[in-house]
């Protein structure tokens, strides 16, 4: 298939390329750098498109069968010019007869709003493409094992062996990374009869924040501690890092709260995912914390 992948030169997008390409999909990156395309190999064409350009878009869908669609996040970005490229990306779909969108939102996304304006934002834009009369298989992971090793999650684990995260000692956790979301995404492009369809998904094992540590001190040889930060001292800190998007830090602050509160205490339980039902309709192989681990060293200074 030819699938366009918006959204190429993150972390997340970037994975998906490599996974299509390796399964010899002819695949378009919608990227800032050529690299993304030259790492993956396969069939890669790479293409600069602003979000701002509806011509570009429409240029960089027309023939594709597939959209895997990643968008910036809301909560560090204002959100109108997001939700006005989504639109711009379905109107393209639409003119060119897409078959399926595949939407990694990137979070999880409950079916009765909580008043998180990032996941809302993001439904918005789900419901947007879907009235759009697109067909479109929502993907929604709970927690990446991945950003351990990125922004502000990575110096404590570089500089001083510990695991910090906004997580309670008791929360169960089912970490999944960029390699699992994309096959998933893969997956889920070979069932267009899924259209219409949320699956909410995370990785393999379910762990607290102490396993977790457990297992990445096997993998990396090396003995990590582990500090749940709390939801107040981990927003503060987003929020003076967040400074200069154009967002009121307090606003951040406010929403990053309510969000990380939830995911905390929910009685649902969000970030606790049973794969076994998920994985009878888009089988794939999960990746353990440790394989994971093993191939992802920590970057050193």
């Amino acid at each position: 298939m030819r699938v366009v992948v918006f959204g190429a030169s993150g972390v997340q997008g970037a994975a998906q390329v490599k996974v299509l390409a390796k399964a010899g999909h002819e695949v378009v990156a919608i990227c800032r750098n050529r690299k993304v395309a030259d790492d993956a190999g396969g069939k890669v064409e790479a293409v600069a498109v602003d979000f701002n350009d509806k011509d570009g878009i429409s240029k960089a869908v027309k023939g594709a069968d597939v959209i895997f669609l990643n968008l910036p996040s809301t909560s560090f970005n204002q959100a109108e010019p997001i939700i006005a490229a989504t639109k711009a990306i379905g109107e393209a779909a639409k003119e060119h007869g897409i078959k399926l969108i595949v939407f990694n939102v990137s979070m999880t996304i409950p079916e009765v709003p909580q008043g998180i304006k990032a996941q809302e934002d993001r439904r918005i834009m789900r419901d947007l493409l879907r009235d759009m009369g697109l067909p479109v298989i929502s993907m929604q992971p709970v927690a990446y094992i991945d950003n351990l090793l990125e922004g502000w999650a990575l110096p404590p684990i570089r500089d001083r062996n510990t695991v910090v995260y906004c997580h309670r000692p008791d929360l169960q956790v089912s970490w999944i990374c960029h390699h699992d979301l994309a096959q998933l995404m893969m997956a889920a492009m070979e069932r267009p009869e899924l259209a219409g369809r949320n699956f909410h998904v995370g990785g393999p094992e379910t762990v607290r924040l102490e396993q977790l540590a457990e297992k990445l001190s096997i993998a990396w040889n090396i003995k990590l501690d582990y500090d749940c930060q709390t939801v107040a001292d981990f927003c503060d800190k987003i929020s003076k890092n967040m400074q200069g998007r154009g967002l009121d830090p307090d606003i951040i602050y406010k929403q990053m709260f309510k969000a990380y509160s939830w995911y905390n205490d929910a009685p649902e339980k969000p970030f606790d995912v049973d794969m076994a039902p998920i994985l009878k309709e888009l089988p794939v192989t999960l990746t353990p914390i440790e394989e994971w681990a093993r191939t992802h060293p920590v970057p050193r200074a």
